[in-house]
This record gives structure tokens, C-alpha cells and sequence, in this order.
């Protein structure tokens, strides 16, 4: 198998894995934290080392890895070959809903596109720019998030609005979180013994999505043209009454680019409480904190409605898993989630729930009529799988 760097890039995260063979030899995550800036580091067999940064450094970021990466691969006097390098795309387009290489056609598309997302797009293109930089002569491959959701039926796929629109300015409902639902499905064989028929995930973390998969494909899912949009986030509202923001926009004189900002920074947990970290805000509920349990609950909500929608898309429900750092890290708000929705034959064994923390697993009740599954999202290793099958020509 090939040896490939993976690039994960996100607004306040960038996550890096080097893979041999299949396996991570070497991660690297910076994150811009409360407490500032800071790099986590692993090499296999190792223990993780944890170090502060300045702005500066974090910038900086793809130079530091750059140099780990080179290390690694010449260790021991010995050097060895980097195949690929692959970037997670998020970006809105019907081009942009498949794995390929990155070419000069593919980046200027990405130009062309940014002030349609101006908060990820230009995050993605500088990566880009950076492994170019570094890496002169290796293979760059996009591994599209919303690659996942490209066959969902034209029902699910379209917006009510004018075709000739649709058609000039490529609108519809392009869906995300596709790498992280690809994982789930590839690798849930193992955890429950079936390849279910009729899937729901719910990928709970920063950012929220629920996704319908039937017999392995997407066919439904909340997210729409953008990430900003279907449930409430950590920071980003979801969905809001277009007449809403419009008088937003009004009230407050917003331009389309503030108005973007808006609904990504000022809504979801962060926008109801001042604070997007789940874990703190459960702490917050546990202490009685009306705004933090009415946030949760607001959270939740929507959560349930959306799996209890897409059991429309899918005829029924098989299993339900709950994956990412937020759904895995907490038995409680798997709890909140799960509460009410009984009419649709979930049953959690309470002694389960509590006892999963961090690992893959069944919460369900034994005679449950819908299995609950807990699992870890594998972004990382599904864009390595996809960097391996675009360089065999597979995809």
C-alpha cells in the first residue's frame, strides 16, 4: 500500500496523519483552544506529547509537519517515498462531489467558488498552496466530504426554486460529513456481525449532521448546499427562516459575507449561551443553569426530529449510530439524544450507556427493535482509503 500524508484542515483545527501500509506512523493536531495555541504529536508506539504554540507557529503549521513528515521518512538514514497527499474538500459544487486528483483545474474551480463558502474554501486552498510548497513532485488528491451524498434521489437532492437557477448557478443539496459517514459504513460489519439495510448516523460533534443510508448509499441527509445549514451546531445555526435572516441582515445591515459569518460564528450552542463546548455545557445543565439545559434541549431536539424524518427517506430503521468526539466523549448526551424516541422502537440499556466511553460498542437493549450503536468516526483513515483506491484507478 501506499505511504500517505493526510490533511485535514479545518477553522480553529488541523489534523495531519502520516500512513504506511495502511497505518498511522505519525499524527500531528493543532488547535486554537481557550487556553491558546498548542500542537499534539504521535509517532507509532509513542506516547503523545503536547506543546504550546504562538500565533505565529500556528500558522505556521504545514512547515512543522513538513518537517516531521521528512524526518519520518528519512529515519535512520533510510528514505522512503511519499505516494500522495490527500485534503478533505468542503466546498459546494456538483464538481466537487467526487475524490480526484488536485489540478490547476481543480484549484481555480476552488477559487471560483470561494465567496461561496469564504470560510472554508480559502482554509483549503492555502493547504493546498502549502503542500505544493513542500512537496513539490507528490500527488495531490481531493477526498471530497460531500462525495458520500451524490446519489441521493432528485427528491432529497433539490430545492423548491426556479430550474433555470438550479441549472445556471449549480444549487442543490450537496450534503457533508460524507467522509465520516463512509467510515461508519465500512467498518460497522464487524461491531453488530450485518451490514444493515437501514442506517441512520448521527455524526454529533462541532459540527452536527444525521445522514440516511440504505443498503450502503446516502439518501438523505440535514446538511444542504453548505455545512452552515441543517441542525444546530456548536457556532452555526442550521436552518433559520430565510424571512429571518433576511431581517437580520436588515436590522443589523449585514452584507451577504457578515451575514455568512453570522450564521456560522454567532448561532448554534455558542449563539443561544456564549459557549460551543458541549462538555462545558453540560457541566452547566448538571448545575441547574436554566440557559445551558433549555440550549441542550433546543439541541437535542432537533437531533431526534431529523432521525425521526429520515426513517421516511429509509422505510424504517435498522440501526442508529452515534458517532464523533461529542456522541462517543459523553453517555449523557447520548441520553438527551435518545430520550423520546421509544414509538420508534430504540431501547438503551442505561448500564451500557454509562459504561461506553470512548470506544465502539452496542447501547441498545437486547430485544431492541432498533439497534443503537456507538462508534469512533475515522475520518483520517477513510481519505487514506480514498487516496489508496483514486491511485489504483478505483474511483
Amino acid at each position: 500500500m501506499a505511504t500517505t500524508l493526510v490533511v485535514n484542515p479545518g477553522s480553529s483545527s488541523r489534523k495531519y496523519a502520516l500512513y504506511q501500509d495502511g497505518q498511522v506512523v505519525l499524527e500531528m493536531r493543532f488547535e486554537d483552544t481557550d487556553a491558546g495555541y498548542e500542537v499534539c504529536s504521535q509517532t507509532a508506539g509513542t506516547q503523545q506529547i503536547c506543546e504550546r504554540l504562538t500565533k505565529e507557529e500556528f500558522a505556521e503549521a504545514f512547515s512543522q509537519v513538513a518537517e516531521a513528515v521528512q524526518n519520518h521518512l528519512f529515519r535512520g538514514g533510510v528514505g522512503k517515498h511519499l505516494d500522495n497527499i490527500v485534503l478533505r474538500v468542503v466546498a459546494p459544487g456538483t464538481y466537487f462531489q467526487r475524490h480526484g486528483e488536485i489540478t490547476d483545474e481543480y484549484l481555480q474551480k476552488l477559487h471560483d467558488r470561494a465567496p461561496s463558502a469564504p470560510l472554508h474554501i480559502p482554509v483549503i486552498v492555502r493547504e493546498i498552496e502549502n503542500t505544493r510548497k513542500h512537496f513539490k513532485h507528490v500527488r495531490l488528491i481531493a477526498a471530497s466530504d460531500s462525495a458520500f451524498h451524490s446519489e441521493m434521489p432528485p427528491q432529497a437532492r433539490e430545492y423548491s426554486i426556479a430550474n433555470e437557477d438550479v441549472n445556471s448557478f449549480d444549487i442543490h443539496r450537496f450534503g457533508y460529513h460524507g467522509l465520516s459517514v463512509a467510515s461508519i459504513v465500512r467498518r460497522i460489519h464487524p461491531i453488530i456481525g450485518i451490514d444493515p439495510e437501514r442506517l441512520i448516523v448521527c455524526h454529533v460533534g462541532n459540527g452536527t449532521s444525521v445522514t440516511a443510508v440504505k443498503n450502503g448509499k446516502g439518501v438523505e441527509t440535514t446538511m444542504g448546499f453548505s455545512p452552515s445549514t441543517g441542525l444546530p451546531m456548536g457556532s452555526r445555526a442550521g436552518d433559520i427562516d430565510n424571512a429571518a435572516l433576511l431581517e437580520l441582515m436588515r436590522m443589523k445591515h449585514l452584507r451577504p459575507a457578515e451575514a455568512e459569518l453570522y450564521i456560522n460564528t454567532r448561532g448554534g450552542l455558542a449563539g443561544m449561551t456564549g459557549d460551543s463546548d458541549i462538555r462545558r455545557l453540560l457541566d452547566r445543565r448538571a448545575q441547574n443553569d436554566a440557559v445551558a439545559t433549555h440550549a441542550l434541549n433546543v439541541f437535542a431536539y432537533n437531533i431526534q426530529k431529523a432521525i425521526a424524518a429520515q426513517t421516511v427517506a429509509l422505510g424504517g430503521l435498522d440501526v442508529l449510530v452515534l458517532t464523533a468526539t461529542a456522541a462517543v466523549r459523553s453517555a449523557e448526551l447520548r441520553s438527551l439524544i435518545l430520550s423520546g424516541l421509544s414509538h420508534l422502537g430504540i431501547q438503551i440499556s442505561k448500564d451500557r450507556n454509562d459504561l461506553l466511553v470512548g470506544k465502539d460498542g452496542v447501547v441498545s437493549v437486547r430485544n431492541s427493535a432498533v439497534k443503537v450503536v456507538v462508534m469512533r468516526t475515522d475520518e483520517m483513515g477513510e481519505m487514506a482509503f480514498v487516496a489508496d483506491r483514486v491511485g489504483l484507478g478505483a474511483l
